[in-house]
C-alpha cells in the first residue's frame, strides 16, 4: 500500500474542500492510533462540516468517531436523556448555531430589545443540560456578525438590530464559558477574515441551508480540530525563528549591525511589527529560539544594542548562532528545551532551509512564509498555528525556569556528587492538593505531557476535581523551587485503593527536573499515602507509546517487582512493609495526612 505523505497542520486550512476530503479517505485507521468520540449538532447543515473535520482529525493522527445529529435538532438532542447524542458518549460536543438561523428567529420576536439575553439564557442552559448528562467537553461556535444594515453606521448601536443582538449574545457566551468548561469556536473572526460577503452566502442558505461556503469550510475544520487537539495536549510550546529576513531585513553577515531594516524603513517597520507578534507569544508562555546562519557575537550586539529592536536578548529561551546545518541547530535547541518535535514551529524565510527542516522533522510545523514581510502577521492568524488555554503562572514563567537551569548547570559542573549538588541549590519540595490554585496547572501536565507520563491517562477538569473528594483516591502535585528560583508544578500523582493495593493511576513529572532525585521523592511520597490509606502494596503501571520510552524501567529502577500484565500494561509492585526511607537531599513540606 502507498504511503500518504501527511500535509503538516498549516496547510489544512488552505487545501480546497475535495482535496481535502479525498486525503482523509486515504488515512488508514492503523494510522491513527488514538481515537476521538465526537457528536456535531446545528441548526445549519452539517454534512460537509463533518466530513472535513473527519478528514483533518485523520490527517492529523487522530481517527474521529462522528456522531451527527439530524438537521436543527440542538435542543431536541439536549433534552431527550435518551437521545443519540448521550448513546454514543461523546468526549466532544459541537454546538454549530449560525447567524442565518437566528435571523428568522429574530424577525418573529416580539422584544427585539431582549432578544440576545434570552437567546444566551437558553445557549448557557443548553450547556448545563448536556454536562448533567454527559462528560463530553463542549465546544460552541459563535455567531456571524451579519451584514444586515438597517441604520447604516448606527446599526451596531441600536438594540434592536440583529447585528446589535448578535454582538451582545456572544459577548455573553464568551462570559460564561470559562464558568462551565465551555470552549468558544471563534467563527465570527474566521468570517471576517475571509470576508463576510463571501462566508455568509445567502444563495446557498436558500437552496441547502449551507452555513458557510463550503470552500471556507476546511479553514473552519482546522480551526475546530485546533479547539479540540489543544484538550489532548497537542500545540506549540516554541517558535523557532530565523533572523536575517525573518526578524530584520537584510544579511546582518554581510549588511552589519547598522544597515539591518527594523523599525526605521517601510520594511523594516513591517519586521518590527512581527517582533511585536512574536512578543505577545511569548507574553501567553509560548518560548522563543533563535536559529541562524550567524556569528553569535555579532546576534548578541543587535539583541542587546540595537535601538529599533522591540525583541531582546532576554526574550529568547535558546539561542544558536552559527554556520552549521539548521537541522543539527534544532536538535540542540529541542535538547536544551526537553520539549518533543510536535512542539515546535521554525519560521524561515528561505526556502531551501524550509524544506531542510520540513524533510528532517516531519513533526515540526514549517509553513511558507510569505515573500513580503508585512504579511507574516497576517500568515499567523490564517493557518491559527498557536491555539493554547489560558496560560498558567508557570507558562508564563517558564523563560526564567530555563533560565536558572543554565545557572544550575554551571554550578553542576563544580561537583562530583549529585547529592552535593542537590545539597547546594538548597531545593524544596511542596506536596500540595489539587487546589483551584494548582489545578489549572495539573490539567495542564494530565492533557499535554507525554514523555515522564507512565499511563497517559488523559483525565478531564471534572475527573480531577471528583478525586478531591473521594476517599478512596489520593491525589497531589509538587512544586519544586531553590535558590537559583521557582520551577513551579512539575509533578502530579494519582493513587486508587483498591482492597490492599495502592494503585498509580496517574504519575506524570516535567522532563526539565530529570535528575534531581524527585523521582526517589516522589516514590517515597506515594508510599507513605499508600501507607495511610491502609495499604500493603503499590502497584504501578506502564502502558507503553510511542513518546513515553524515557520512562519503561523506571519502576524497575525504584525497586519495584514485575507483577505480569493488563492486556497492553505491563504492573510492577512494590511491598510497603518492606520499603526503606531513603536519605533525599530535599527538604519536604506536605500538609498534615488525616489518619483513615
Amino acid at each position: 500500500m502507498e504511503v500518504l505523505a501527511r500535509p503538516q497542520a498549516w496547510e489544512l486550512a488552505d487545501m480546497p474542500f475535495h482535496r481535502l476530503i479525498s486525503l482523509g479517505r486515504r488515512v488508514d485507521r492503523r494510522d491513527c492510533p488514538q481515537k476521538l468520540r465526537i457528536a456535531l449538532l446545528g441548526d445549519a447543515a452539517t454534512q460537509h462540516y463533518a466530513q472535513a473535520l473527519s478528514a483533518v482529525l485523520k490527517l492529523r493522527g487522530w481517527w474521529p468517531e462522528v456522531y451527527e445529529a439530524e438537521f436543527d435538532t440542538i435542543r431536541q438532542e439536549i433534552l431527550n436523556a435518551a437521545s443519540e447524542l448521550y448513546r454514543s458518549d461523546p468526549e466532544i460536543a459541537i454546538l454549530f448555531t449560525t447567524t442565518q438561523a437566528l435571523w428568522h428567529r429574530f424577525a418573529r420576536s416580539a422584544e427585539k430589545a431582549g432578544f440576545a439575553e434570552v437567546v444566551s439564557g437558553e445557549i448557557i442552559e443548553l450547556w448545563k443540560q448536556l454536562q448533567s448528562r454527559s462528560n463530553a467537553i463542549v465546544l460552541q461556535h459563535n455567531f456571524v456578525v451579519p451584514l444586515n444594515r438597517p441604520f447604516g453606521n448606527h446599526t451596531a448601536t441600536e438594540r434592536e438590530t440583529l447585528t446589535s443582538a448578535v454582538t451582545r449574545i456572544n459577548q455573553r457566551l464568551l462570559e460564561a464559558a470559562p464558568e462551565h468548561g465551555v470552549k468558544i469556536v471563534d467563527t465570527e473572526f474566521q468570517a471576517a477574515y475571509h470576508g463576510k460577503r463571501h462566508w455568509l452566502d445567502e444563495r446557498l442558505w436558500c437552496q441547502a441551508k449551507q452555513g458557510l461556503s463550503p470552500s471556507f469550510i476546511p479553514s473552519m475544520a482546522k480551526s475546530v480540530s485546533d479547539t479540540i487537539l489543544v484538550e489532548r495536549g497537542v500545540g506549540v510550546k516554541c517558535v523557532i525563528v530565523d533572523l536575517d529576513n525573518t526578524i530584520w531585513g537584510g544579511i546582518l553577515a554581510e549588511d552589519g549591525a547598522d544597515r539591518i531594516e527594523v523599525g526605521q524603513s517601510e520594511m523594516g517597520l513591517a519586521f518590527q511589527r512581527f517582533q511585536i507578534a512574536l512578543l505577545e507569544l511569548k507574553a501567553r508562555g509560548v518560548l522563543l529560539a533563535i536559529c541562524s546562519k550567524n556569528d553569535q557575537v555579532n546576534v548578541t550586539d543587535v539583541l542587546q544594542n540595537h535601538p529599533d529592536m522591540i525583541l531582546r536578548l532576554d526574550d529568547f529561551a535558546a539561542r544558536i548562532a552559527n554556520f552549521g546545518d539548521k537541522a543539527s541547530n534544532i536538535l540542540a535547541i529541542r535538547e536544551k528545551l526537553n520539549l518533543g518535535l510536535d512542539s515546535f514551529v521554525f519560521l524561515d524565510d528561505t526556502a531551501f532551509e524550509r524544506a531542510l527542516v520540513r524533510k528532517a522533522f516531519p513533526a515540526i510545523q514549517v509553513p511558507e512564509l510569505s515573500v513580503d514581510p508585512a504579511d507574516f502577521v497576517n500568515d499567523l492568524a490564517r493557518w491559527n498555528l498557536f491555539e493554547g488555554r489560558s496560560a498558567t503562572s508557570e507558562d508564563l514563567a517558564r523563560l526564567a525556569y530555563y533560565q536558572a537551569d543554565d545557572q544550575r548547570q554551571t554550578i553542576r559542573t563544580k561537583f562530583q556528587g549529585l547529592d552535593d549538588f542537590i545539597a547546594e541549590l538548597g531545593m524544596e519540595a511542596h506536596v500540595l492538593p489539587f487546589d483551584s490554585y494548582a489545578l489549572p496547572r495539573v490539567l495542564q501536565l494530565v492533557q499535554r505531557s507525554n514523555q515522564f507520563n507512565l499511563t497517559t491517562i488523559r483525565h478531564s477538569e471534572a475527573d480531577l476535581r471528583k478525586f478531591t473528594h473521594d476517599v478512596d483516591v489520593v491525589p497531589f502535585c509538587i512544586r519544586l523551587s531553590d535558590r537559583l528560583g521557582d520551577s513551579g508544578i512539575i509533578a502530579t500523582v494519582i493513587l486508587r485503593k483498591s482492597g490492599s493495593d495502592a494503585i498509580v493511576d496517574t504519575w506524570i513529572m516535567s522532563c526539565r527536573v530529570l535528575g534531581r532525585r524527585v523521582e526517589d521523592m516522589t516514590v517515597q511520597l506515594m508510599v507513605e499515602r499508600a501507607r495511610q490509606l491502609g495499604c500493603r502494596r503499590l502497584v504501578g503501571r506502564y502502558t507503553p507509546t510511542a513518546k513515553n520510552g524515557i520512562v519503561e524501567n523506571l519502576y524497575l529502577q525504584h525497586g519495584f517487582a514485575e507483577a505480569g500484565a493488563d492486556g497492553s500494561t505491563r504492573l510492577y509492585s512494590l511491598d510497603i512493609d518492606r520499603y526503606r526511607l531513603q536519605s533525599i537531599p530535599i527538604i519536604i513540606h506536605e500538609p498534615e495526612l488525616a489518619q483513615p
